[in-house]
């Protein structure tokens, strides 16, 4: 039995996929696997790795768990019909996502390298919802953070897991779910707290004095966004040992306009 975390899969489902099979994954054995957010936009294949992990977790609730990021929480209010479509849509990879769940809908080359209409964004919302009426509930439920208790029996020590960070100084109770979510260098800075702290939403590369392959490692943080959201790769990680499974893309999806948020 082995434990995996993973985070910023950004819609590239076949380097995931990739990434598992090269560990040999099996919940059927035992196998755990922490996702710790933005299973979706920017890459091709949103709709598969939200469907396919959200089954997943449906079969084995014991082993897969996963944890809401800002892009889960950018698709609900778009979903919802709240939110800032064209920082979603335009500027977050929102549309691939939206894309995907449209297939060979007509109406999926409204949101191909153009800003659709509201128009054309409630009939897309309507189709997916009455299409995939549990996408909306699911993903609204999910969790801001998992707390990892500790493991006698492999040695692991107790962790958070968080997509993005959380703010130092600030009970865990009381973090704003703004942070949790979004929050960048406040963190990953300055944070200094006792408890290991395991995060994507940053790329490696993007992060304080990065040793180059691997996980990024300071004092008691532990980053894990290999940047598939900028087309580098998916990383998979085993817990506590922190052994790398690193699964570059390929083909870079085009995306216009991308920032990072």
């Amino acid at each position: 039995m082995a434990t995996y975390l993973v985070s910023d899969i950004h819609g590239q489902n076949q380097a995931f996929q990739k990434a598992l099979r090269n560990v040999s994954f099996s919940p059927q054995a035992g196998d755990r696997l922490f996702v710790l957010g933005d299973m979706i936009d920017r890459g091709p294949e949103s709709k598969e790795v939200l469907l396919d992990l959200l089954a997943l977790r449906q079969a084995y609730p014991n082993q897969i768990y996963l944890i809401k990021g800002n892009h889960e929480q950018m698709l609900v209010d778009w979903l919802s019909g709240n939110g800032n479509p064209e920082l979603y849509l335009r500027y977050n990879g929102g549309d691939a996502t939206i894309r995907s769940f449209l297939g060979n809908h007509p109406l999926r080359r409204a949101f191909l390298n153009r800003m659709p209409s509201l128009e054309e964004q409630e009939e897309a919302r309507q189709f997916i919802l009455s299409s995939y009426p549990t996408i909306l509930p699911a993903l609204s439920s999910l969790p801001l953070y998992i707390e990892l208790p500790a493991d006698p029996q492999t040695g692991a020590p107790a962790a958070l897991l968080v997509h993005a960070g959380i703010r130092p100084g600030i009970p865990l109770p009381e973090q704003n779910p703004q942070d949790l979510l979004w929050i960048r260098e406040p963190f990953y800075l300055y944070y200094d707290g006792e408890l290991p702290v395991i995060f994507g939403h940053t790329p490696v590369p993007g992060l304080p004095q990065y040793a180059g392959s691997g996980p990024w490692r300071r004092d008691n943080m532990v980053g894990i966004d290999g940047g598939a959201g900028y087309w580098r790769g998916v990383m998979l990680v085993e817990w506590p040992s922190l052994q790398t499974i690193f699964v570059p893309i390929r083909d870079r999806q085009s995306s216009p306009q991308v920032r990072v948020y």
